[in-house]
């Protein structure tokens, strides 16, 4: 199973960085999860898209009563699961090789959590994924600040760079199941996260419970500098590696329109 793994999943053969599985070492983030999913104790959920099984591990180890888990991609399900299994969780598990769709959800299920929102926000198809699902939703509010860079960008630094998930039930029982299908066990390459500072020139908030358009239109009043867009789940800023990697647009004349498609998630301005 390790080196059928190790051939499937790219990054576990390699030393891991966390480019490559971003949430495996975000304190912040999985500090985030592990409050977010005390909602899930004595109750039956659903996650969508399970990937290394973190999150599951994380709601089984806050109380949740059983959990149906959908993961699409073929060789991510068979990893995911290998991690429940080897952590000896699976009993209170079905595992589900296929797509998530509203459809699936089952009349006692109380929670669907998931982790499927990327720098973007609206990665992965979320904006169909949860269409007229009646249960509770975690996490379900997105918001984005528009942010307008006058000059200079200032920067400060992220996340700690020590090799930690920042949950200790992680490290002792998560961790060491990864890190045994790495060939490198202990070259860890941790991230350089930096974020943008800057005046905020409008912003948005949509709860995926609800309906969402499929372009969100906002005013602005811009006429010089960089336009950067930040991303939240709830209240928690997402970090997605250094902010030059994200969209930004140098503005050198007047706009009174900020867009985005909330299929794509590409955003422009007007």
């Amino acid at each position: 199973m390790k080196t059928k793994l190790r051939q499937t999943v790219p990054w576990l053969g390699k030393s891991l960085k966390v480019g490559h599985y971003p949430m495996v070492f975000d304190k912040s983030r999985n500090q985030f999860y592990w409050e977010l999913l005390k909602q899930c104790k004595d109750q039956i959920c659903i996650e969508v898209g399970f990937g290394t099984g973190i999150l599951t591990l994380m709601a089984l180890e806050r109380g949740a009563k059983f959990i149906h888990a959908y993961e699409e991609d073929p060789n991510i399900f068979e990893l995911g699961k290998h991690v429940i299994k080897s952590v000896d969780k699976s009993n209170r598990v079905n595992f589900y090789n296929e797509k998530y769709k509203s459809k699936y959800h089952g009349v006692d299920t109380r929670v669907v959590y998931h982790e499927i929102i990327g720098k973007k926000l609206w990665n992965e198809g979320i904006r169909d994924t949860f269409r007229f699902e009646p249960s509770r939703i975690i996490p379900s509010k997105l918001s984005c600040n528009v942010r307008l860079f006058e000059g200079s960008v200032n920067q400060f630094p992220g996340v700690d760079d020590t090799p930690s998930t920042g949950i200790d039930y992680l490290d002792n029982k998560y961790l060491p199941v990864l890190k045994d299908l790495w060939e490198n066990q202990n070259e860890i390459v941790m991230p350089d996260h930096s974020y943008p500072s800057g005046r905020i020139v409008n912003q948005y908030t949509y709860d995926i419970n609800s309906y969402v358009p499929e372009v969100i239109e906002l005013d602005l009043d811009v006429n010089n500098g960089i336009v950067f867009v930040e991303y939240y789940l709830n209240d928690f800023r997402l970090t997605s590696g250094h902010w030059r990697e994200d969209k930004s647009i140098k503005v050198d004349k007047h706009k009174t329109k900020f867009y985005q498609d909330t299929i794509s998630g590409e955003w422009w301005l007007e």
